[in-house]
C-alpha cells in the first residue's frame, strides 16, 4: 500500500525544486529564454513548458478529466508554476494511502489505452521534472544562472 504522506512530501519537493529553477530564471529576457540550445526542447522556455504541462496532463488523468496537450502559457512562468502546484498539492493532500494505491486509466500520446497505479503516476510526475529540471539546470548554468543543488537529499537537508 503507498504512503500518502511520502506522496505529499514528494509533491513538496517536486515544487522546492521547481522554485529553485525559476528563481535562477528571474531577469532573464524571454528573449533569451526562447533562444535555441543545444537541450532536447530547443529552448529554456520550451523545457520550462514541457515540465509545467506534463504536471498539469498527470493531473488532469489523475482527476479523471481530459487533459490539453496544446496548452499555452499566457502568464509569467511563476504565476503558471504556482497554480500548478498549489494544485497538486491540494490533490495530494486529500489522497489517503488506499486512493493512492488504486489504478489510474488515460489514453496516452498514441492512443493507447493505459494504467498506472495512481502513487506510481505521481512519483512519475516528480522524476519527470527532475529530469527535465537538470537539463534546464545545466542551461541555466551556462548562461552564469545556476539553479544550486536540486537533488533530494538538499531539500530533505533544509527541512531538518
Amino acid at each position: 500500500m503507498a504512503d500518502s504522506r511520502q506522496l505529499c512530501r514528494l509533491v513538496d519537493y517536486n515544487q522546492w525544486a521547481d522554485e529553485r529553477i525559476l528563481a535562477a530564471i528571474d531577469g532573464v529576457p524571454a528573449e533569451e529564454l526562447a533562444r535555441p540550445r543545444e537541450a532536447y526542447f530547443g529552448t529554456i522556455a520550451a523545457n520550462l513548458r514541457h515540465t509545467l504541462v506534463a504536471q498539469r496532463i498527470w493531473l488532469a488523468r489523475w482527476r479523471g478529466e481530459a487533459p490539453r496537450f496544446d496548452e499555452a502559457i499566457t502568464v509569467p512562468w511563476r504565476d503558471a508554476y504556482a497554480e500548478t502546484h498549489g494544485a497538486l498539492r491540494r490533490y495530494v493532500a486529500g489522497l489517503s494511502d488506499t486512493d493512492a494505491g488504486r489504478l489510474v486509466r488515460y489514453t496516452d500520446l498514441q492512443g493507447n489505452a493505459r494504467e498506472i497505479v495512481l502513487a506510481d503516476a505521481i512519483t512519475h510526475v516528480v522524476n519527470h521534472g527532475t529530469a527535465h529540471r537538470a537539463e534546464t539546470g545545466l542551461l541555466l548554468e551556462r548562461l552564469g544562472r545556476s539553479p544550486g543543488d536540486l537533488d533530494y537529499a538538499y531539500y530533505c537537508r533544509e527541512r531538518l
